[in-house]
């Protein structure tokens, strides 16, 4: 497959741990109506919940890493007609200008191609006419023989975490004083952080460390994305995120020789054996290895021990092939799993490329 440019600044190809429970998962469901069956998606909702110190405030954070594992209810779908560039043809009849960007020009929504070459690769919608929406990237030559797309809002801040901070993470004057949501960019294999302002000069609300004075609540957090919840209050911090359960395969990107926090789109945990991430070909897939030294990584964290979990598809030596962890080299984990509402690190060695993994739907 030939490389292009993913609307999140790093490399696609053609193209906090938590306490979680589900809520109320739906499943498809249709009603008879003039002997022909109509199908919604499911819905529902997962609850997901940052622990918080075992100490005084400020003291000691504690770590949460934060998968979103569902998406907004899709805002329009229908059927592809054709593709040039980076315009999307549909059959549908769209409100022009509906999917443009915020006022604060961020991306609101982004599309989802459902079936052909590439089903689940994902792109920034940058506006729409009457039948054609237009995406961040020339995906034209990525979607060949696709039929079907969604369009999805995107996850925000405020829409995650509340506009004025209504899941009630510490806020305060300075990003060192508060509760912290850390995004991690693979391009630059650093963290952007953001937290809720208090006081000071800039005014309050939704701050990033970069701008004190900026409101960041529109800036998207990216369903295929995991981040830190770096706690410095006391007590469990619980968040409720209703939104569609998403169905089918989907292309996360991997990037080569560093991290990626890649979160677990899907409202179910996802087994190592059956999560698609390893393929035999550390072209298309993680690089297995007879050490967890020599193999890429996937990590989990586990919040009750402030520590990782590691995972690796072990090749060759005593006790076995197929995936283990350090922990035990001579045990089975391929039913292990990447949790619901969490996401694995993928640490990927020098020397194996940038692959899109395509992430199976465990249902």
């Amino acid at each position: 497959m030939q490389q292009v440019q993913h609307a999140r600044g790093w490399s696609f190809l053609p193209k906090l741990t938590l306490a979680v429970t589900v809520g109320l998962i739906t499943a498809a469901t249709g009603f008879q109506a003039r002997a022909t069956d109509v199908f919604t998606d499911p819905v529902g909702f997962i609850t997901l919940t940052a622990q918080g110190t075992d100490s005084a405030p400020n003291a000691n954070p504690s770590l949460t890493l934060y998968g979103l594992g569902m998406t907004q209810i899709p805002a329009n779908r229908g059927a592809i007609s054709g593709a040039s560039s980076n315009a999307i043809v549909t059959t549908s009849t769209l409100t022009p200008g509906q999917f443009s960007f915020t006022a604060d020009n961020n991306p609101a929504f982004f599309v989802e191609i459902l079936d052909g070459a590439n089903p689940g690769l994902f792109d920034d919608v940058t506006g729409n006419d009457a039948t054609t929406i237009y995406t961040a990237n020339q995906n034209a030559a990525s979607i060949s023989g696709a039929t079907k797309y969604k369009v999805y809002p995107h996850w925000t801040i405020g829409t995650v975490f509340g506009p004025q901070n209504q899941t009630g993470l510490q806020g305060a004057g300075t990003a060192g004083a508060a509760d912290n949501v850390q995004v991690f960019n693979p391009n630059t294999q650093a963290f952007v952080t953001y937290y809720y302002k208090t006081a000071g000069l800039g005014g309050t609300g939704w701050r990033s460390t970069t701008s004190t004075s900026i409101n960041v609540t529109n800036v998207p957090l990216y369903v295929d994305q995991g981040m830190f919840i770096v706690r410095r209050g006391t007590g469990t911090v619980t968040n409720q995120l209703v939104g569609g359960v998403k169905l089918g395969n989907t292309l996360s990107v991997i990037v080569t020789n560093g991290l990626t926090f890649a979160g677990n789109v899907f409202a179910a945990g996802l087994p190592l054996g059956a999560s698609g991430i390893y393929t035999g070909n550390p072209q298309t897939g993680l690089a297995g290895g007879g050490t967890a030294g020599a193999a890429d990584n996937v990590q989990v964290w586990n919040p009750a021990t402030q520590s990782y979990t590691t995972y690796y598809f072990k090749t060759a030596g005593l006790g076995g092939t197929g995936w283990r962890s350090t922990t035990s080299t001579s045990i089975d984990a391929s039913t292990n799993t990447i949790p619901l509402g969490a996401p694995g690190l993928i640490v990927r060695r020098a020397g194996n490329p940038t692959f899109n993994w395509s992430m199976v739907a465990p249902y």
